[in-house]
Order: C-alpha cells, then structure tokens, then sequence
C-alpha cells in the first residue's frame, strides 16, 4: 500500500511561495514519488501531497524536504510546515479508481 506526506507551507511572503513553486518544477521531484501535487490554499499558505511506495521511500522524501528547507541559500522563506503522513486509502486519476492504491 502507498503512503503519503502531506504538509501545510506557510510561507513568509507571496514570492517565497511562488519561488518554492518555481524551484521545485524546475527541481523536483524527489526519489520514488509516485504522485505530487502542490495546491496553494491562500496568498502564503498551500498544502503538499506526495504519495510514495512505501514507508521507507516517505520517510527518505521528509529527510530531504526538511534538508531542502533548512538550507539557507534557497531564494525562499519558509515560516512553518506541518508535516503529516499516513497510508493511502484510495486514489483516483482521471476519474479512474487505482485498483494498485485502494485498499
């Protein structure tokens, strides 16, 4: 069964969300992501959802995005995440049920 990040950004200013966007289409994704989605919620604040294949894989996904956000050299700040994470229960593209992500 896959399982998931998924974390609330909050970001300092309007361009420090825009610029994480940016960097990681340019950038991402990490290793073993099956799905990625990014959708911003208000001017500083969105919610990532990234489903990997298994417990491992998200854990090592966290490490790197913890890393990647504690680098001071990115062009953007970030004022707190909340980071959740737990199995997928189902999962539809386009419409379709994913019978490899239903349980």
């Amino acid at each position: 069964m896959s399982v998931a990040n998924v974390v609330m950004f909050e970001f300092e200013k309007s361009e420090d969300l825009e610029n994480w966007a940016e960097w990681y289409q340019a950038h991402g994704p990490f290793p073993h992501q099956e799905i990625n989605v990014f959708v911003k919620t208000g001017e500083t604040s969105a919610f990532g959802i990234a489903t990997y294949p298994n417990e491992e894989a998200r854990e090592t996904g966290g490490k790197l995005r913890d890393d990647l956000i504690g680098n001071s050299k990115m062009s953007f700040e970030i004022k707190e995440i909340v980071p959740l994470s737990g199995p997928v229960i189902f999962e539809f593209i386009d419409g379709v049920l994913n019978p490899a992500h239903s349980s």
